[in-house]
């Protein structure tokens, strides 16, 4: 295997992450927020940042008094517990969050993007979220009562699909519902780029400020949505029922039509109606199913009807039938946030102060950002070098089982990172291939291929 064009595409990697995890760097901007002092003797920066960075994963595991032991066996270091825990606090959280920012916004390389598409970015957003110890109530509530609902947290993630950028990482209460996100984050879309986003996202007001800044969208819509086509001047719901039954019986699959969205305020659109194959849809209604029997509630057979189609909205020229491939690609995000659980175990934690969590939130989700840059660039490399398709899953299983060796390569130099990095992408073609499964999109960009949009 020629090595020659990945050991290229991992020295300028090596040492821009080698660089940002100096002693010098990490230091300089924990004295710029407060965080340490300027005559700091015992725990620095940087101290600070490999007790957390370089550690136990599973946060339940992680008490004061280990965090002590291992301060004294890697440093020499004597702290109590209650120093440590003192150590927690909104500067400690202000931190890690500017390291996190800062690893979001490293400018790399341009050589690794995917190119499969003329919009300036394909802006992929979602969320997830996990409880909390009943103590973080008051921040991070679920609901509006704080007193008789549980502790919750959201996190918004987006990146852009085309040169894998992460563009925000952010913490919100779960009560802070997505649709509000997308309002607080309009100002970041410009000209030319693509927001691809479900259904939580959608709201008329939105779409209509996307468009005025010439830039276009890509939803999914609710089944709860008013759909309206135009006859003359009168405007006529959309039975989308009926559309199913016209769908099964034609034995067609995918329709395009000009409509109207909105109860009130009709805002004109292209919606795209494609008919699910039958083993999705039979996963669908028996998700339905359960949440019926769960609540005590029964859907209507219109309902049921309407589970076996995708309803998509869209104010580009892509082709009906790629909107859905397109769309798909959405939903790697989903298997982002499944690395971020089982194998970050970022939801795995036991009640502590809420400073504690947050340092411990943001420090593991700067973990995950670091190695996304390595991430993106391996399946990046290889998809377009090789054309093999590479899972992240894997890569981030063996980040986590090799920790202490880039532990070691970052302590050590810029040279041992290139030959930390360097071994990463050796063993990818044989232990990190994706393995394609029938009837589901894997992060492997092989769909690329099938149209240029």
């Amino acid at each position: 295997m020629d090595t020659i064009d990945f050991r290229n595409e991992t020295k300028k990697l090596s040492e821009t992450i080698t660089n940002f995890l100096s002693d010098e760097n990490i230091n300089a901007i924990a004295r710029d927020i407060g965080f340490i002092e300027r005559d700091s003797k015992k725990i620095d920066g940087l101290k600070f940042l490999d007790m957390l960075l370089f550690t136990e994963f599973n946060h339940k595991e992680l008490s004061l008094n280990a965090m002590a032991l291992q301060l004294q066996d890697r440093y020499g270091i004597e702290l109590s517990k209650q120093a440590i825990d003192y150590r927690f606090s909104d500067l400690s959280v202000k931190f890690f969050k500017v390291l996190l920012d800062k690893v979001i916004r490293m400018n790399i390389t341009e050589s690794d993007n995917i190119k499969f598409t003329s919009f300036k970015r394909v802006r992929i957003k979602d969320s997830t979220a996990f409880k909390l110890p009943d103590n973080m109530k008051e921040k991070y509530s679920k609901g509006n009562n704080k007193a008789t609902t549980i502790a919750q947290i959201r996190i918004q993630f987006e990146y852009d699909l085309k040169n894998g950028e992460i563009l925000d990482i952010s913490l919100h209460p779960y009560r802070e519902q997505d649709v509000v996100d997308a309002k607080n984050t309009l100002d970041d879309i410009t000209h030319n780029e693509l927001v691809v986003r479900d259904l939580g996202y959608v709201k008329i007001d939105i779409l209509r400020k996307i468009e005025k800044k010439d830039a276009f969208y890509l939803n999914r819509l609710s089944f709860s949505t008013h759909i309206y086509e135009k006859k003359k001047t009168e405007f006529k719901r959309l039975d989308l029922g009926k559309i199913n039954k016209q769908m099964e019986r034609n034995k067609v699959y995918r329709i395009t039509k000009e409509v109207y969205i909105g109860s009130q305020e009709k805002f004109k659109t292209k919606i795209i109606i494609e008919k699910l194959p039958n083993v999705e849809y039979q996963k669908r209604l028996k998700r339905a199913e359960r949440n019926e029997s769960r609540k005590g509630m029964t859907h209507s057979a219109e309902f049921k009807a309407q589970l076996a189609l995708n309803i998509f909205i869209t104010n580009t020229e892509i082709s009906s039938n790629n909107v859905r491939l397109l769309y798909t690609l959405r939903w790697q995000i989903e298997l982002m946030f499944k690395i971020w659980k089982t194998v970050g175990e970022i939801n795995k934690l036991n009640k502590m102060r809420v400073e504690r969590f947050e340092t411990f939130l943001f420090a593991k989700l700067l973990w995950i950002a670091i190695n996304w840059q390595i991430m993106r660039r391996v399946v990046s490399y290889f998809y377009n070098q090789k054309e093999i398709f590479i899972s992240p899953n894997k890569l981030y299983k063996t980040f986590k089982a090799r920790i202490m060796k880039f532990r070691k390569a970052t302590l050590e130099g810029s040279e041992n990172m290139i030959e930390y990095m360097n071994e990463i992408f050796s063993i990818s073609p044989y232990y990190h291939k994706s393995e394609k499964k029938k009837y589901s999109i894997t992060w492997s960009y092989d769909i690329y291929r099938i149209f240029d949009i």
